[in-house]
């Protein structure tokens, strides 16, 4: 089971034509998510968002992901949303270095 508690710690790409938001995690992992299942078929603040044109207008509030009507979203159920890299669900750990001599 995945540890909850998670805070974005970045954004690193918007792209609204896609509905899709690369993410740093306050664990350093880095992933995709599609926003398309919110954003599509919008209700409520997610078809304000569309209609104010704000999707690229996106931040960071207290480690979730916010749009300037109030809308916010949890960066747990992000993370778990999100398509990572190969390697870049785990944070990255330094390599040993060792010395021969």
């Amino acid at each position: 089971m995945k540890k909850l508690g998670n805070k974005i710690q970045k954004i690193l790409r918007v792209d609204g034509e896609s509905f899709a938001i690369k993410l740093r995690f306050g664990d350093g992992a880095v992933g995709m998510v599609s926003l398309a299942y919110l954003f599509e078929h919008p209700k409520g603040l997610a078809s304000e968002i569309l209609k104010g044109g704000m999707f690229s207008m996106c931040f960071l509030e207290h480690g979730a992901l916010a749009w300037p009507n109030g809308f916010e979203l949890c960066p747990d159920a992000l993370r778990m949303r999100a398509r990572f890299t190969s390697t870049s669900s785990r944070p990255r750990r330094r390599a040993r270095v060792s010395r021969i001599g």
